[in-house]
């Protein structure tokens, strides 16, 4: 018997891209310029083909280099030089100071640190998760830190319950995120062997301790401009069309404090929803001490890896007041890339923080991504596409900011439940600011919206990689996910729309 071919999901896109680009390109239905044409066709192309992962999504972000200069949109120039925008090497850096950080197991000692503080009770410990994985996330990748927690929390959740035995975080990439998905570009997720499956712990103390990881993730991915890739997404844009350099400091100011009240919001609906208690087995109320213990003192990398990384950190908050008038070509992104050079030259044992065998983790494919948002981006303004774009939406008669901004926050936090949250963001960023060009409001508070919202998916595990390796763990259910991730949902739309209505412009005015 000969197989029968399914038609899968990415076979349909396969040719759904192209064939959208001739369809809008050739018949230019909405009859615009021919420049705003070919970008509102190669911008289909290349959605369609992210949306239904055709192709690997990094290959995707290449097409801008081939659509707009054959299109006669820009130059091969003009095209590619947004791949090398200032903000992929602010995360380029970022991403090769964590890779340092990981390597010495400095961020297992630190998470261990800040959920011991807060003791063993069900809701405290909650907290702490939610609190030591949020901090993380804001240095290093949302996925590292959701794959390093995870077994963290499994052991705490068998040590601590009542329930028997114990089970193996299994993470299998093909069952929870679909093939080529850009929060797996490099294949970082775990998968190891599921030793007892009746054994699993499945209490409502499990389920609410791994989505407190996951949803600490991507809430504390926020806070820091080198946290999420829509934060460097929305940072790229403004000092690219509104000449705004949006820096450490200031990305801080307006995220840490969303981050934070967001984070106990989330708590509290956990607590609410779920109502985790613990039936805990006697003797067994100090696994984090013991595990603390189990590190024993810190190593010689540690420190010299904790020492270059607050060297960085101290020089992305201090530039503004005491760095930038002695050096004012001085960046974020020129801190970032001395930091990563740094961990390079950093002897360590007669080795170093980092070796060049350990960047095949880098995350390159984001930084395409990254790179293809950006080259759209240019398109749309150097086409007029934006202002298009723009008045059609302000023709809708919504000329109100706050309902604006609960439109966009709605819009995006419901698209990036379902596609990549960094596609998102690129997609809206050019639209975001010109709305606000055509509606006569601040275009940054619209784009800021765009890139928060784009950070707060809870629904379904495929949204994020938090999401997809907490699922991956057992420990609950699509539809436990999908309940509490939707009750989270309106309280995150809200949170961000008034932030954005009275926070951002005090901050950022």
């Amino acid at each position: 018997m000969v197989p029968t071919r399914r038609l899968t999901r990415q076979t349909v896109g396969l040719f759904l891209g192209p064939a959208s680009f001739l369809f809008l390109y050739v018949g230019n239905p909405f009859g615009l310029d021919p420049a705003a044409t070919a970008v509102l066709a190669g911008t289909a192309w290349v959605v369609l083909w992210w949306v239904t992962e055709a192709l690997p999504i990094p290959v995707t972000s290449l097409l801008p280099i081939v659509l707009f200069p054959m299109t006669g949109v820009m130059s091969v120039g003009n095209a590619t030089a947004p791949y090398a925008d200032p903000i992929v090497f602010l995360l380029l850096g970022g991403f090769l100071i964590a890779l340092a950080i990981e390597r010495w197991n400095l961020h297992h000692r630190l998470s261990l640190l800040i959920i011991s503080s807060v003791g063993t009770g069900g809701s405290r410990l909650i907290l702490g998760f939610m609190g030591a994985t949020a901090v993380l996330s804001m240095w290093i990748s949302n996925t590292a830190t959701a794959m390093m927690m995870v077994p963290i929390g499994a052991a705490v959740i068998v040590e601590l319950t009542s329930v028997g035995g114990r089970r193996t975080p299994m993470l299998d990439r093909e069952d929870i995120l679909e093939p080529n998905d850009p929060r797996d570009v490099q294949g970082e997720l775990l998968h190891s062997v599921d030793t007892d499956p009746e054994a699993l712990p499945n209490t409502a103390f499990g389920i609410a301790l791994m989505l407190g990881i996951a949803y600490g993730a991507s809430i504390g991915g926020a806070a820091t401009l080198i946290g999420s890739p829509p934060n460097a997404v929305l940072a790229g844009v403004a000092a690219s069309s509104l000449g705004v350099d949006i820096g450490f400091l200031e990305w801080m100011l307006v995220g840490v404090p969303l981050a934070t009240v967001f984070l106990f919001v989330t708590w509290g609906i956990l607590i609410v929803l779920l109502r985790p208690t613990i039936d805990r087995q006697p003797g067994r109320e100090d696994v984090i001490d013991d595990q603390l213990a189990e590190l024993g003192a810190m190593t010689t990398g540690e420190r010299r890896v904790l020492g270059v990384f607050g060297l960085v950190a101290a020089a992305w908050v201090l530039r503004p007041f005491l760095l930038q008038p002695a050096f004012p070509m001085l960046t974020d992104a020129v801190i970032a890339i001395a930091g990563a050079v740094l961990v390079f030259v950093v002897p360590v044992d007669g080795e170093r923080l980092l070796d060049w065998e350990y960047t095949t983790r880098v995350p390159w494919g984001v930084l395409l991504l990254l790179g293809a948002g950006f080259s759209i981006a240019r398109g749309f303004q150097e086409s007029g596409l934006d202002e298009t774009v723009a008045d059609a939406i302000a023709g809708l008669g919504i000329t109100e900011l706050a309902a604006m901004i609960l439109l966009v926050a709605t819009v995006v936090i419901v698209l990036t439940n379902v596609t990549s949250n960094t596609a998102t963001a690129s997609l809206f960023m050019p639209i975001t600011l010109s709305i606000g060009i055509a509606i006569g409001v601040a275009p940054l508070t619209l784009m800021a919206t765009a890139a928060f919202a784009a950070s707060f998916a809870f629904v379904l595990p495929v949204a994020t990689a938090p999401n997809a390796i907490v699922f991956g763990s057992g420990y609950l259910t699509i539809p436990e996910m999908a309940k509490v991730g939707l009750a989270i949902t309106l309280p995150a739309i809200l949170a961000i729309s008034a932030f954005a209505i009275w926070w951002i412009p005090m901050v950022w005015s």
